[in-house]
């Protein structure tokens, strides 16, 4: 009889064990896309607010330079100039190309 309890609760215990298992595989095969997907859009995230932080700067230093040009009407004239090729009134603008 003795032998018989031991595998019965031999069996009970492999039968929880299996159970166990096949919620651990279950939830594991529902979340583990998501966790993939979250780690990819928080990659993709890193990669924007980097690209914002490059922006950001771009910016500042574009308005440094509008700055500096409504102060200096000759650096104006000189990036109308080197730019747009601009030229004052009466002048000829040759564009050598090299």
């Amino acid at each position: 009889m003795g032998v018989r309890l031991l595998n019965l609760n031999q069996f009970k215990l492999l039968k929880r064990a299996s159970i166990v298992c096949i919620i651990f595989v279950i939830f594991m095969a529902l979340y583990f896309p998501n966790y993939a997907r979250l780690k990819r859009l928080k990659q993709a995230n890193a990669k924007l607010l980097s690209q914002i932080n490059e922006l950001e700067q771009e910016i500042n230093d574009l308005q440094i330079k509008i700055e500096e040009v409504d102060k200096d009407p000759y650096l104006y004239e000189k990036l109308a100039r080197e730019n747009i090729g601009a030229a004052r009134e009466g002048e000829i603008v040759i564009d050598i190309e090299e």
